[in-house]
């Protein structure tokens, strides 16, 4: 009896822990592989962080040698961008844990001056003295941060050293393991918060004091990393979120989701989402669009379409620009006819398929707040006035902006041009000031 039960359980037993087996072999494979997919996303991310910091410095130390008004305005820009660009990398890196606050603070600091610099006509008010050594100061500093952190590279790449073993050391605090990077990184850090003062100006420091302000407004509840993943796949019209990775980042006063997944041709799709509410602050999809199949009323489409999809609704496009096939619209956000300028964003479409390429929505984002009901004392027709006599006007509108001293300021915003040139005009709804006068070097969305 006891064979017969013997021959019946044996094989049972054998089929079932050849079965334990193969899901242990294939949970270990399966394990592998993300952990393999985690080290490719922060090695790419720390080597994209060397890239950016080598650009940012050389386009500081280009900016100190220009004359034009209109190449240092292009020059900042790109210093905005690039400061941005090293802070995205920083947060897709596993220093959560790891000192490394006043590089991001230096970095975040570079972009605001550089962004306050870059959006103002430097015709009517070019850089002055200070800032020109504000520049200069930080080209030097810059490059102190970019040879440290080539240090590190080298390091990384001398020793073969794996971002997963740092995660795990600082996680477990293990004091046997290579701490190359860690020790690379805090000494970074730590050169950072030795950096003489700078003198950014008072509009780096309203922009801090009014961002720490800001983020505490962010609206709706924390998400969990899956429902990140959901907002993530539904923005681009993906049907699962397989694929999709997550990291919790601390910026600043909030936190936020950096996600990630892999497009078509293995090109890389990176966003960030605040932790609160899931709102989504930047995106960014880059290849090459080769050719345009599109026209600008079709691109515009995808561009609303994508809006809706994020929950970003009554916004108004007021300018485009076309580079490389490539389209840029500029939104504003339009609440009962008023057009609230401090919520703006940015829309990147490829014209060859209407695929989203960037967004850029962090003053949409951060700038909504509950505002007074302010009623004009001016009608139209007195605020037009006021104006140019040789501006011929084609459009108006009540509109919301902050003013030099960061105040909320309804003004009558007059759309119009002199001598082919575009021009927007913003004059005080209750006084009849001129607060504003932005030249339009892109193409007005109602030409479209």
């Amino acid at each position: 009896m006891y064979r017969r039960v013997a021959a019946i359980l044996f094989p049972i037993t054998l089929i079932a822990f050849v079965a334990v087996a193969a899901w242990g072999y294939q949970e270990h494979q399966d394990k592998n592989s993300i952990l393999i997919k985690a080290e490719n996303t922060y090695q790419r991310a720390f080597h994209d962080l060397n890239n950016h910091m080598d650009k940012l410095q050389g386009e500081l130390g280009k900016s100190l040698a220009l004359n034009t008004q209109k190449q240092v305005s292009n020059s900042m820009t790109n210093v905005w961008r690039l400061a941005y660009d090293a802070q995205s990398d920083i947060g897709q890196l596993p220093l959560t844990l790891m000192p490394f606050d006043q590089a991001e603070k230096f970095l975040s600091r570079v972009g605001r001056f550089a962004y306050s610099v870059g959006i103002r006509d430097l015709n009517k008010h070019p850089l002055n003295d200070k800032e020109w050594k504000t520049l200069h100061t930080l080209y030097n500093q810059s490059k102190q941060v970019r040879d440290d952190l080539a240090t590190v590279q080298e390091k990384v790449l001398d020793k073969n050293l794996r971002w997963m073993d740092v995660e795990l050391a600082v996680a477990t605090e293990d004091k046997k393991m290579d701490n190359t990077i860690i020790d690379g990184f805090k000494l970074v850090n730590q050169k950072v918060k030795e950096f003489p003062e700078v003198d950014w100006g008072p509009s780096v420091s309203n922009m801090e004091a009014h961002e720490r302000q800001r983020a505490k407004n962010i609206s709706g509840a924390k998400i969990t990393p899956q429902q990140a993943k959901q907002i993530v796949a539904r923005a681009f019209g993906k049907h699962s979120t397989k694929g999709i990775s997550v990291t919790l980042n601390k910026n600043g006063d909030y936190e936020s989701y950096s996600v990630f997944y892999r497009g078509a041709k293995n090109t890389d799709v990176h966003t960030e989402l605040t932790a609160k509410g899931g709102h989504m602050v930047w995106m960014i999809y880059d290849r090459p669009v080769k050719r345009q199949n599109l026209s600008m009323k079709q691109a515009l489409r995808h561009a609303q379409n994508f809006l809706n999809r994020i929950g970003y609704v009554h916004m108004v496009p007021i300018s485009h620009d076309e580079t490389g096939n490539i389209v840029s619209f500029n939104f504003v956000h339009r609440e009962n006819g008023v057009y609230i300028y401090p919520e703006t964003l940015v829309v990147k479409v490829a014209l060859d398929n209407g695929e989203i390429m960037g967004l850029q929505a962090e003053q949409y984002v951060f700038n909504k707040i509950k505002r007074p009901e302010i009623k004009p004392k001016l009608t139209k027709a007195e605020a037009k006035k006021k104006l140019n006599s040789h501006l011929k006007v084609r459009k108006s509108n009540l509109a919301l902006i902050y003013n030099d001293k960061g105040q909320e300021v309804l003004c009558y915003e007059f759309l119009g041009q002199i001598d082919q040139i575009q021009y927007r005009i913003f004059i005080n709804a209750l006084d009849g000031s001129e607060e504003m006068v932005d030249r339009i070097e892109k193409a007005d969305a109602d030409q479209i």
